[in-house]
């Protein structure tokens, strides 16, 4: 079943105008999700999705781009237990991931407690929250290097590995009172159907000195491509598409929308040093990765470019 928005998910505006719309019966549109969860036959594709719309919806007050119809959490749950599942790259019995994901992991995390423990000290250990940890590929990171990490995980079996991999799992409701000095949502908040409720939690449960990194796809050019969007051509250009990818990247983002959003929440922007940065930079052995040793702390946090953002309460 598909709920209707009838406010903007970000700021809470009742206005916004239609970008896109199709039915999720368009012959085009369910070929491209028959090509994209391809471990789903197209009958249970049909059942979730017939007589929905999909729409893309642009907030008069704030700009952000959203689904106007998504899925419940009954037919969520299917989506990203089932039908995800199947085809997650990141799950255990994959083969792993190329060297470059590990050490981006690593030296993000050391970066983090090496600027965390400038002002919170050595006396305890750093307190990490993984907020959508999935299969814990970076809570245990940040775990080998010393810190309490915590983690929250709706999908059961992310959440039953997390608790063999000895990781310590919380519920929604276990978050009020609880402080952490660094909250970690990867690839999370575009997911959620209400993001502004989410946040809002996490920003109660900042330290006084902690960070909140929200990092989403960055839909600066969705508006320009869905003007001429194909369906019939989608599974080629899939990547254009993949900030509102439908039923799953209900909100979209681009780097003012976040801020601004981010702003509405109680918080305000932060920044790591680019000297620390670069200390703690981790590969460097081709001319491609020192690049972006170089470039990406000056992307984030001196150009504000793109939706990689770390926040601090206001």
């Amino acid at each position: 079943m598909f709920l209707k928005r009838i406010h903007c998910p970000a700021c809470e505006g009742l206005t916004a105008k239609t970008v896109f719309s199709c039915s999720y019966d368009d012959p085009g549109l369910r070929d491209f999700l028959a090509g994209y969860y391809t471990a789903v036959d197209r009958s249970s594709q049909a059942r979730l999705t017939g007589g929905a719309t999909f729409s893309i919806m642009e907030c008069d007050t704030c700009g952000l781009l959203y689904q106007g119809e998504v899925p419940d959490d009954a037919d969520a749950t299917v989506i990203y237990s089932e039908w995800l599942g199947k085809n997650d790259p990141l799950a255990p019995s994959k083969p792993p991931m190329s060297l470059d994901y590990y050490t981006y992991m690593a030296q993000e995390v050391m970066q983090l407690v090496a600027y965390l423990q400038r002002s919170v000290g050595m006396s305890r250990r750093l307190r990490f929250l993984d907020y959508g940890m999935g299969w814990g590929h970076w809570a245990k990171m940040a775990q080998a290097f010393g810190v309490d990490v915590y983690g929250v995980e709706l999908s059961s079996p992310k959440a039953e590995h997390a608790k063999r991999l000895g990781l310590k799992l919380l519920g929604l409701s276990d978050l009020p009172g609880l402080k952490f000095d660094f909250i970690y949502t990867e690839q999370v908040i575009e997911h959620l159907t209400e993001p502004r409720a989410a946040v809002l939690v996490l920003h109660d449960c900042l330290e006084n000195a902690g960070l909140l990194k929200i990092s989403v796809p960055d839909g600066s050019k969705t508006k320009a491509v869905l003007r001429s969007w194909n369906w019939n051509v989608a599974l080629a250009r899939k990547e254009e598409i993949m900030p509102v990818h439908p039923l799953e990247h209900l909100n979209c983002f681009d780097p003012r929308s976040l801020r601004r959003f981010a702003q509405s929440c109680g918080l305000q922007t932060a920044s790591l040093p680019m000297s620390l940065m670069l200390e703690y930079s981790t590969d460097w052995s081709t001319l491609k990765l020192a690049a972006k040793n170089v470039l990406r702390p000056i992307k984030r946090f001196v150009l504000h470019d793109g939706c990689y953002a770390l926040f601090r309460r206001a």
